[in-house]
């Protein structure tokens, strides 16, 4: 079982998560968002490739308009 903490909610897997198979999971769009893994920022060329452990911990961030 793969456990990934993803803005402080555990979120559960059976086999080891891309990340942007983690997005889709999530139902989060992939425009105007930010992610980090374990306090590393992660840049949009390698959502496709990165992996996701067990026990990582995920950050995303939603871009907001206002003033």
């Amino acid at each position: 079982m793969i456990t990934v903490n993803v803005n402080n909610q555990n979120h559960f897997f059976s086999q080891p998560v891309g990340l942007l198979e983690l997005l889709e999971h999530l139902d989060v769009e992939n425009s105007g968002i930010a992610v980090a893994i374990n306090n590393q920022v992660i840049s949009k060329t390698l959502w496709s490739e990165t992996v996701l452990e067990n026990g990582s911990q995920v950050l995303i961030i939603q871009a907001a308009q206002g003033g």
